[in-house]
C-alpha cells in the first residue's frame, strides 16, 4: 500500500466523512471538504468546499490530485429531502456529477455513498439487482447520481448501505449522541420509525470504505447492512435496553410522509450484504455485534 496515494473525501466534516478521515489518515495523504463548519483533525488537511459550485470543486479536485474520490456529502434524511428536494438533487446529483467531470484528468477512482431509497420499501433484503424504483426525494436524488457515476465514470463503486450509528466527531453531535443525553437525563423521547432498517456501526461502513479505496472490485454497485432489521424506534429501545437506560421513555412520533399513507405494511429499506460479504469477505453484523463496537467508543456513566 502506498502512503502517498491521494485521496480526497467529500463531505469529510459530516458524519461518516469524519470517520472515515480518522479511518484513512495513517495510510494516505487525506484531503476533506467542508461545507460550513470548518474541524480539525491531524494528519488531515480540509477544504472549504461548495458542491453545488462547480468553479469551485474543480479548484478543489485539481488542489488534491486525488488518486481517489469518495462523495459522502449531504444527509441521508428523507425528511430534509422532502422538504427541499431541488436542494437534495444538487447536491447527491449534480454535486458528484461535477467531481466526476473536474476528476477525469487525474482518472481518480469514484466510490459514491448511497442508501435503500432507491427502492420502494416493499419487500426489503434488496439484493444489487433488483429494480430501483425511488419514490421519495432523497431516493430520487441519489439515484440521480448514481446514473450519471455509471454511465461516466471509468473506475467507480457505488456502496448503498444501511443507517449507520455511532458517537460524533465531537464537534457536531450524532443523532445516537442526542439520543443518548436525553436518555441519561430522563428525557421523554418522540421518533418517527415507520420504516424497517437494518442499522450498521459506522466503523464497519469505514472498514468496508477503506478496502475499496486501495483494492476491490470495479465498476459495481455493492450493498452492505446489517442482519436486524427493525425500526428507529426499536433500534433506540434496544440502545437503551443495552446501554442500561429506561426504554420506557422512547414513544413514537409524527405520522407518517403522505406519500407514505395508505402504506399496508411497514415500508422495509434493508439490504443484503451477501455480494460484499462473499467476493470482499466483508462480515455483515447483528446489532448486537454492531452495538459491541460502539461500547469501545463509549464512556461508562459515573
Amino acid at each position: 500500500m502506498s502512503s502517498t496515494k491521494a485521496v480526497l473525501i467529500i463531505g469529510g466534516s459530516g458524519f461518516v466523512g469524519t470517520h472515515l478521515a480518522l479511518k484513512l489518515r495513517e495510510s494516505y495523504k487525506v484531503f476533506a471538504t467542508y461545507h460550513s463548519r470548518q474541524i480539525s483533525i491531524p494528519g488531515v488537511t480540509f477544504l472549504p468546499m461548495n458542491v453545488t459550485n462547480q468553479n469551485w470543486v474543480k479548484r478543489i479536485v485539481y488542489t488534491a490530485q486525488p488518486d481517489v474520490i469518495v462523495y459522502a456529502a449531504g444527509s441521508n434524511s428523507f425528511e430534509l429531502a422532502e422538504a427541499e428536494p431541488r436542494e437534495a438533487e444538487r447536491i447527491h446529483t449534480g454535486g458528484p456529477a461535477t467531481a466526476s467531470n473536474a476528476s477525469e484528468i487525474f482518472q481518480s477512482k469514484f466510490i459514491y455513498l448511497s442508501n435503500g431509497y432507491l427502492f420502494d420499501g416493499h419487500r426489503g433484503n434488496y439484493h444489487e439487482t433488483d429494480t430501483v424504483l425511488p419514490y421519495i426525494a432523497i431516493g430520487k436524488a441519489k439515484l440521480g447520481g448514481e446514473n450519471y457515476i455509471r454511465g461516466r465514470s471509468l473506475n467507480y463503486i457505488i456502496v448503498r448501505s444501511s443507517p449507520v450509528f455511532g458517537r460524533g466527531n465531537g464537534r457536531r453531535l450524532s443523532n445516537l449522541d442526542y439520543l443518548r443525553i436525553k436518555l441519561s437525563k430522563n428525557e421523554r423521547i418522540e421518533l418517527y420509525g415507520a420504516e424497517l432498517h437494518a442499522h450498521i456501526h459506522v466503523s464497519a461502513l469505514v472498514g468496508l470504505i477503506a478496502r475499496l479505496v486501495d483494492s476491490g472490485p470495479r465498476n459495481k454497485t455493492l450493498h452492505y447492512g446489517g442482519l436486524t432489521k427493525m425500526t428507529d424506534i426499536d433500534f433506540a429501545r434496544a440502545f437503551a435496553k443495552r446501554f442500561g437506560f429506561n426504554s420506557d421513555l422512547i414513544h413514537p412520533g409524527r405520522n407518517a410522509p403522505k406519500k407514505w399513507s395508505g402504506e399496508s405494511s411497514i415500508p422495509d429499506f434493508s439490504l443484503n450484504s451477501t455480494q460484499v460479504s462473499e467476493s470482499l469477505n466483508v462480515k455483515p453484523l447483528l446489532l448486537e455485534e454492531s452495538f459491541d463496537l460502539l461500547e469501545k467508543e463509549l464512556i461508562p456513566s459515573s
